[in-house]
């Protein structure tokens, strides 16, 4: 290399060397503060919610102690025995009714005393005279005569250790003269417990009144010193106090200056050097609350950083290679054309570092974010889930979810803008794809006092040929944003059609009554990166990509996209696609129907009811339903393949199996079931130590169930109506595979050349007995839940019905039982009024309609009383034989030939029983055993009558 080419090497090196250190600082920096302050904003918002989350559970335990405290203030009874204390039979009245107001407040606890005797009488303990003038009885004059209706006074008993928070009511006569109190005390330590007992060990939490007084602290001597709030320090370096004597960041009149000049629901965040501090009021207990979180190394340990650190290592992986390689090329060409292609060379690399970044966010933020949704998503359809939890959930889903909606946006933005968005057109089912949107959001409306209305024409095709996915895309966008900006009213989701030659347009209407947008927004309003209405939606989370890629994606399906809005009245957006036709029908009066009342079920499973199954007679399962109907539909499934099956009709019942010696190659255990349900039952199985396979049954077929459930500790997965193929493919996996040398001796019988024999589970007799049973012991459930309002026991008991009808085939009873399911999980108490009594008549027509069907196992003596008749003993013993040894055979046709046989004779009633346990024995449950035992027990004891009869 010449002279001029190692100057072009040294210089490459030097500066490539300091690009990247530039990059690295830089990079560093801005990811540092970036970071920084992502977290600053996430945590205030966390500690905001947090205060507002203990705000409403403070208030609502408080105010309802207050207003059983008013109440009792209120009796006349009590009015007029305060008047006059000394009248014996009134004072024996108003004490059993302030006794029976003690059971009303939640620490049973109740004291009064009236203005004459001035005698204080608390629970059951020796009454004692209070003196009004001394001191430490301050709360008795402010009460009595500065107190309109209610007030608090928190007091340290030092005998006791306690301290306890007063709640104190005045008792006025008919004249408006005070004369006595009554009240409760609450003590401060499970106050202090439950408030504080799940908070976040870095978070401190205060509560503090008018005064300053700290009123609720993890540190109850804090309450019990009567702390003031403005002496309390936050973390600020070298011990400088926020508030109080003037703190280092030039808040001037403390903390309870600030408080006070707060409106009712306002939250104040204020900046601290080394952490985050936010104030809130209490409006209802006159009080405020203040959250601080101190920063931590720890916050910076998450996913974003690890990409980033990876990102680091591959740029510097791809600097030292790009040096190696242009150290080897540059030779003795001109500086000005080596500068040149360098350039050339840094431009490219830029490109390629945007895409692998975009591949990299993709699989490694998009792919967790999804299972993180996906999984609180199903803890919180959990019945048995503790508040604490369920709040937790509910900040870490909406989290997620917002943050995988701006990431889902920028993607989708990058596609568009570099031409890679591509439609995937497939056919699809028009009432799926409204029902899938519809039910996406309508769990957005949360709280809010929005009524979902879906509008749908009856005539529209129920099926089309078009981009299934982005069109529910373009859906959410619309209904997400209607349902995000609207507070209280409707949202309307409309859907028509046109015909256009072999083509379709597809029109959505979604209207509002939310904000509206401003006439000066409406220009900008399909823009990149602009958010209508900003001033009044700062706190409203999005990237305002959305309308912007919504437009585009409509412009790809050759359609169009109109907004009208009126601001403050709401808005109407208006989309047009263009989609192939499919020869079909429409969609029809009642499955649009069932869209407006949001109780549209449709299955896209297409059952595969022609495999081959091996015989598995040496293996043992146990299957866990509290529903007869699903435990027969089970044990049906599972005896073709001659297993050794056991039921438990609850999650106790199978405990007890483990317990007591039961071993199983597969427990299939049902997800909902009430006192216990299957996650419990599984978790107390694993603390006893019982390591065999379990199998989650659920009706709930969520995509993201299959990872949730093997993360509970659960083996594998099988949703409900029970899919053959998924149960042929656990049965291989758990039962065959384990037993190999078993496995090759059943699989060159028969078995795999037998031509599958399809069993009509749906009509069988006995199981339509099972669910006569199941359906009136539900009905007496369900009408005994609506009257004491138990949402939570109705919604299992309408989710075990939706199975047990889908057993025996009755699909659109099964619709409404999920329908109501629905109703129960969000709350729609008027839903379930409207429509359980049609649900209750159709369970009482079905019980009407199958309770008749008789028995068709062995034959039918027509209502002849045959106890008398003489049997063929010969034909039946030799019968006996052949059902013997078929059952030491594992043949099932050899045994139900025989009983087929035998069902062409009359035989005695006893007889008659005797041959239903054996069919029953191998129909339920595969029990080659008992079938055996119960055929020589019945053998037997004719070869016994037969002697006997001989010698007589």
């Amino acid at each position: 290399m010449d002279k001029n080419g190692k100057v072009l090497k040294n210089e490459f090196v030097v500066f490539s060397s300091a690009l990247f250190f530039v990059i690295l600082v830089a990079g560093s920096l801005a990811f540092f503060f970036s970071m920084r302050q992502i977290i600053r904003t996430n945590r205030t918002t966390d500690l905001s919610q947090t205060l507002e989350i203990k705000r409403i559970n403070l208030e609502t335990n408080v105010m309802n102690e207050i207003a059983i405290v008013k109440k009792m203030a209120g009796s006349p009874l009590i009015k007029d025995y305060f008047a006059d204390p000394a009248e014996t039979k009134l004072k024996d009245q108003a004490v059993k009714e302030i006794a029976a107001y003690r059971e009303a407040f939640k620490n049973k606890s109740v004291f009064w005393i009236n203005d004459k005797d001035k005698i204080f009488y608390i629970d059951d303990k020796t009454p004692y005279v209070v003196d009004p003038k001394s001191p430490d009885n301050y709360w008795y004059r402010m009460t009595l005569y500065e107190t309109a209706s209610y007030n608090f006074n928190i007091n340290y008993n030092p005998d006791l250790d306690v301290i306890n928070l007063w709640i104190n009511a005045p008792v006025f006569d008919a004249n408006k003269k005070p004369v006595g109190i009554v009240g409760t005390g609450i003590e401060l330590s499970a106050f202090v417990s439950a408030l504080f007992g799940d908070l976040d060990d870095r978070m401190e939490l205060y509560y503090f009144n008018s005064k300053g007084e700290i009123t609720g602290a993890r540190d109850v001597k804090l309450v019990a010193s009567k702390k003031r709030i403005d002496d309390m320090r936050w973390g600020v370096g070298g011990g400088s106090a926020v508030g109080g004597g003037g703190g280092s960041r030039g808040y001037r009149g403390g903390i309870l200056a600030i408080a006070k000049n707060l409106a009712a629901g306002e939250t104040k965040v204020l900046d601290v050097p080394h952490g985050n501090l936010v104030i809130s009021t209490v409006p209802q207990l006159e009080w405020y609350a203040i959250g601080y979180m101190q920063d931590s190394i720890n916050d910076y340990k998450t996913s974003m950083t690890a990409l980033f650190l990876v990102v680091l290592v591959v740029i510097l992986l791809v600097f030292i290679i790009f040096n190696i390689f242009t150290s080897n090329v540059l030779k003795s060409q001109h500086k000005a054309i080596v500068s040149l292609e360098h350039a050339r060379n840094e431009a490219e690399m830029a490109n390629r570092s945007k895409s692998n970044f975009l591949a990299t966010m993709s699989h490694e933020i998009r792919t967790p974010m999804n299972a993180i949704i996906g999984i609180t998503q199903i803890e919180l359809q959990s019945e048995n889930l503790p508040e604490k939890y369920v709040a937790a959930f509910r900040k870490i889903y909406s989290s997620a979810n917002n943050q995988l909606a701006i990431i889902n946006d920028i993607l989708d933005m990058s596609k568009i803008e570099t031409g890679k968005m591509e439609l995937n057109p497939i056919e699809y089912d028009t009432p799926n794809l409204i029902n899938d949107a519809v039910q996406l959001n309508v769990v957005r409306i949360g709280s809010k006092q929005i009524e979902f209305i879906v509008d749908i024409d009856e005539n529209l095709p129920s099926k089309l040929y078009g981009d299934e996915l982005r069109i529910k895309q373009i859906l959410n966008n619309l209904l997400s944003n209607a349902i995000k900006y609207t507070n209280k009213g409707c949202v309307k989701l409309s859907v028509g059609y046109l015909t256009d030659g072999d083509g379709v347009t597809l029109r959505f209407t979604v209207e509002d009554t939310g904000q509206g947008i401003k006439p000066q927004d409406k220009e900008r309003l399909f823009s990149e990166y602009k958010r209508f209405n900003a001033e009044t939606n700062r706190a409203t989370e999005g990237t305002g990509l959305g309308l912007n890629i919504t437009k585009k994606l409509v412009e790809m399906m050759d359609g169009m996209i109109g907004a009208e809005s009126e601001y403050g009245k709401g808005s109407v957006f208006t989309v047009t696609v263009r989609q192939k036709a499919v020869e079909c029908p429409a969609i029809g009066a009642s499955v649009a129907e069932q869209l407006r009342k949001f109780a549209f079920t449709g299955d896209r499973r297409v059952a595969n009811l022609r495999i081959n199954r091996e015989l598995m007679p040496y293996g043992r399962v146990l299957v866990v339903d509290d529903v007869a109907t699903n435990l027969y539909v089970a044990a049906g499934l599972l005896a073709l393949y001659q297993l050794k099956i056991d039921t438990a009709d609850s999650g106790f019942e199978a405990i007890e199996k483990v317990k007591n010696g039961g071993v199983y190659d597969v427990i299939f255990m049902d997800h909902m079931m009430p006192r216990m349900d299957g996650i419990e039952t599984m978790l107390k199985l694993r603390e006893l130590g019982y390591a065999g396979t379990i199998v989650a049954l659920t009706a709930n077929a969520m995509v993201g169930n299959d990872d949730m459930f093997k993360q509970k500790g659960f083996d594998g997965f099988i949703a409900k109506p029970i899919d053959i193929c998924q149960l042929d493919e656990i049965l291989n996996k758990f039962v065959r595979d384990k037993h190999p040398e078993e496995a090759k001796k059943y699989a060159t019988e028969a078995t795999k050349t037998k031509p599958y024999k399809s069993v009509n589970i749906a009509m069988n007799p006995r199981l339509l007995k099972f669910f006569c049973q199941d359906a009136e012991k539900a009905i007496a459930t369900l009408r005994e839940t609506v009257k004491n309002c138990d949402v939570k026991l109705f919604t299992i008991t309408v989710h075990a019905m939706k199975s047990a009808l889908a057993n025996i085939g009755e699909s659109e009873a099964s619709r409404m039982a999920a329908a109501l399911e629905n109703a129960g999980r969000n709350g729609a108490m008027r839903y379930i009024s409207a429509n359980i009594d049609e649900f209750i008549q159709t369970l009482e027509s079905l019980i009407n309609k199958y309770s008749g069907i008789k028995s068709v196992n062995v034959a039918d003596n027509d209502g002849v009383d045959n106890s008398d008749m003489t049997e063929d003993t010969d034909y039946l013993m030799k019968q006996l034989r052949i059902i013997k040894s078929a059952c030491g055979n594992y043949d099932d046709d050899a045994v139900y030939a025989a009983l087929d046989r035998l069902k062409e004779r009359r035989w005695k009633p006893a007889t008659i029983e005797s041959l239903e346990k054996i069919r029953e024995a191998l129909y339920i449950s595969s029990d080659f055993e008992a079938a055996g035992e119960l055929c020589a027990s019945m053998f037997d004891s004719m070869m016994v009558d037969k002697v006997f009869s001989v010698k007589s």
